[in-house]
């Protein structure tokens, strides 16, 4: 049996997840990372508007979360997502966040001085990603 990794996936309010995998991609400010096994030791920011998905967890098969901001960190075989805000896919209300993103974007686009309606557009492709629909 292949060796696994031990994924944690918390917020502020709740852990959100744990379990083991055998596979973690993020988004990180600086691109996707993927994690097996054996991975160095890493500390990374999160990017505001990241999909966290864990491959080959034993309950699913795959969790996805979608992740605003945050941390991760990998140490020997255990991973942390120490997530600002985060949603587990099947807890977005996907009606809701594609109103929201029409919503940002009925204007003709996110205006490029407006951080906040940017924030909205990033939180709300993100939770439309981890669901599994086109953003």
């Amino acid at each position: 049996m292949s060796k696994k990794l031990f994924v944690e996936l918390v917020s502020p309010e709740r852990e959100l997840w744990a379990g083991e995998g055998d596979m973690v991609i993020a988004k990180t400010v600086d691109g996707e990372i993927g994690i097996q096994p054996g991975h160095v030791p890493v500390l990374a920011l999160l990017a505001p508007d990241a999909v966290v998905r864990v491959l080959g967890a034993r309950e699913t098969g795959e969790v996805r979360a979608a992740v605003h901001g945050g941390f991760i960190s990998v140490a020997g075989d255990r991973v942390s997502i120490l997530a600002e805000v985060a949603e587990m896919a099947e807890e977005i209300d996907v009606e809701r966040a594609k109103t929201a993103l029409s919503g940002v974007e009925a204007g003709g686009g996110v205006p490029l001085d407006d951080e906040e309606a940017k924030e909205r557009a990033a939180r709300a492709r993100s939770r439309l990603r981890a669901a599994g629909e086109a953003a």
